[in-house]
């Protein structure tokens, strides 16, 4: 379970990574099991700017399904999680969301 939570906060920071700077992560290379376009899928999910976020989408608990979730908690504590707007509750809250029976903590 601990690799879960691992991969989760990888992913948050992906995709702030992934949706502020293109270069950084390439199309078709994957992170925590997930690519670019599913962590820009989760990034409107997590985005600490937004009071009243929307529930994940089809495409972002489907990213998660196959995320190595352990792999994000890795960067919960890492300055990118705020330099890039990730809220690292709300990405940890995601698989439940989901409905993907995978929570975890880190």
């Amino acid at each position: 379970m601990e690799g879960c939570a691992k991969l989760l906060v990888v992913t948050m920071v992906v995709v702030g990574l992934a949706h502020g700077s293109g270069a950084l992560l390439a199309d078709g290379q994957k992170v925590c099991g997930m690519n670019k376009e599913g962590f820009q899928a989760c990034q409107p999910s997590v985005s600490a700017a937004n009071p009243n976020p929307p529930p994940p989408s089809a495409p972002c608990c489907l990213a998660l399904n196959d995320a190595d979730l352990k792999c994000l908690c890795f960067f919960k504590s890492s300055k990118w999680m705020s330099d890039y707007g990730v809220d690292f509750n709300r990405a940890k809250d995601l698989p439940v969301k989901c409905n993907l029976g995978k929570s975890f903590a880190c």
